[in-house]
């Protein structure tokens, strides 16, 4: 197992949790930052609206009445975020599109413990750094962040054990200076490693999914 910046590369997501929730940090292209700026701030406008109308005007109410109100208010903002119709922070467009990418590869599912393999970090062979050069945080239930670890390693743990076989087997071939002779090998780790997928592939396409 690698920590420090090996596990950045592997995960290509840095995984902290908490009760509750679970602090997420995703390497992402560029421009990613700018456009997930653009979609909370025309979001906060939605919210400031829906906030300012009548319907949760509490003027004139006892503190009792009022209260009721603001806990219906709070449930119907956690109700519009959570169906995509009010994505006004970073952590509600990334929990609602990390989600529907969960459903979309039908990972909403109860999960083996699988261990360190899985709540653990470090840098599997044939993870792909990418080249992404901007970062995103934020926080998913921490229910969620374990279906997209437990998700990832349910689908990738034999290609894994492939590439670390394949690594026995090759010890002396370099993927980045191919040697004569070494394509046949090559060609194999490619093929295993095309079946791996990291953290950060999902938490991306989660954002593709907030963002869009």
């Amino acid at each position: 197992m690698f920590g420090g910046e090996d596990a950045l590369r592997f995960w290509e997501a840095v995984v902290v949790s908490d009760e509750g929730t679970t602090l997420m940090t995703v390497k992402v292209a560029l421009g990613t930052r700018v456009r997930v700026r653009e979609v909370v701030e025309r979001y906060r406008k939605v919210r400031r609206a829906l906030t300012g109308s009548a319907e949760w005007d509490v003027a004139g109410l006892s503190r009792g009445e009022a209260a009721v109100v603001r806990a219906e208010l709070r449930a119907e903002v956690v109700r519009l975020r959570e169906a995509g119709e009010l994505l006004d922070t970073v952590d509600a467009i990334a929990a609602y599109g990390v989600r529907r990418e969960v459903e979309a590869r039908g990972w909403r599912r109860v999960w083996p413990d699988e261990g360190h393999e899985v709540a653990g970090v470090g840098r599997w062979p044939g993870a792909r750094d990418g080249g992404y050069p901007e970062a995103v945080s934020f926080r998913l239930p921490a229910g969620l962040a374990w279906q997209v670890r437990a998700g990832c390693w349910s689908v990738s743990a034999e290609a894994v054990a492939g590439l670390r076989d394949w690594r026995d087997r090759y010890p002396g071939v370099v993927r980045r200076r191919p040697e004569r002779g070494g394509e046949v090998a090559l060609a194999e780790y490619e093929r295993l490693a095309d079946q791996i997928v990291t953290v950060g592939d999902v938490l991306r396409a989660g954002l593709r999914w907030g963002l869009g």
